[in-house]
């Protein structure tokens, strides 16, 4: 059961509600840093995220120890100091981009004081713990990442961007949809570390037909879903919405007598198929989210 419920949430927290015309904007600063050979991009607009109710409900609900100790220790709040964030992955590395206000000094400080050892790289320290770089380009962009990845960035300076088939997949992720993601090459080049015999790694298995995929999350009013893949093939299109079909249906069997409201929950999640397309979409009132998060955080 706690299975379905975290599918469940995955689903649900990853979707978009009320569509705009146009496409998600990327920060320019942090676009023209991504590396070339980027496959899989997440990204957040946390200014609008901090605006939504859900948001706002949830983190008054969630213990946020290792978050306050994390600021304790870093002088940074991301709940406060960050505005977008961008993660970009190979499918084997991942660099973490953000926007927001940095005080330099004061965040180099804690670091050093906290064990990182400093390195200078084409006129610029980077700060290494545990195998990850900080490195701060200046008051409002930092990075996050392996050495050598970070090394690449400089190396090219502006001359990123995002890679043309990345492109355009996020043409179809909505202009306001607070928090998206976009795949290319399919799952099977991401390097998912996930037990060889885990149900987890089953799903993975089975999601390796897919090529693309474009995620969207709008948490203006409730929660909303947009999940659409595109797989090599109308019978690997038509698996993929079979497995999901089961998983929701599996909630829908799973259901507590005492909370029969969440089967409009459930209800809500509609899984289509059409050629070699696959999409979960799902519209969740308000009240309804609230329940639902209610319940799952007493998990």
């Amino acid at each position: 059961m706690r299975l379905v419920w975290t599918t469940i949430l995955g689903l649900v927290l990853v979707g978009c509600q009320a569509r705009k015309t146009g496409s998600i904007r990327i920060d320019p600063g942090l676009e023209a840093l991504i590396p070339a050979d980027t496959v899989f991009i997440v990204g957040g607009n946390l200014d609008a995220v901090r605006e939504t109710p859900v948001y706002q409900k949830l983190l008054s609900r969630v213990p946020l120890t290792q978050l306050d100790e994390f600021t304790r220790q870093t002088g940074l709040d991301p709940r406060r100091d960050l505005s977008q964030v961008l993660s970009c992955s190979n499918g084997k590395n991942a660099v973490l981009m953000a926007r927001g206000k940095f005080d330099i000094a004061d965040l180099e400080k804690r670091l050093q004081s906290g064990g990182a050892v400093r390195s200078s790289y084409k006129k610029h320290d980077l700060f290494e713990s545990q195998r990850l770089s900080f490195l701060f380009l200046n008051a409002s962009t930092a990075l996050l990442g392996q050495a050598a990845d970070l090394h690449s960035i400089l190396d090219r300076g502006s001359a990123g961007g995002l890679p043309p088939a990345l492109r355009d997949v996020i043409r179809d992720i909505p202009a306001n949809d607070q928090v998206w993601a976009a795949l290319t090459g399919g799952v099977q080049n991401l390097n998912l570390a996930v037990p060889r015999d885990s149900n987890l790694a089953n799903i993975v298995s089975a999601l390796k037909s897919i090529d693309t995929a474009v995620i969207g999350m709008d948490l203006s009013s409730g929660i909303g879903l947009n999940v659409q893949v595109a797989c090599k093939t109308e019978r690997d299109a038509k698996f993929v919405h079979d497995m999901l079909k089961g998983v929701v249906g599996i909630g829908r069997l799973n259901t507590p007598d005492k909370h029969p409201e969440l089967l409009q929950l459930y209800d809500a999640i509609q899984v289509t198929t059409q050629q070699n397309h696959a999409q979960v979409t799902a519209q969740i009132p308000a009240d309804l989210a609230d329940r639902f998060l209610d319940l799952w955080l007493k998990k």
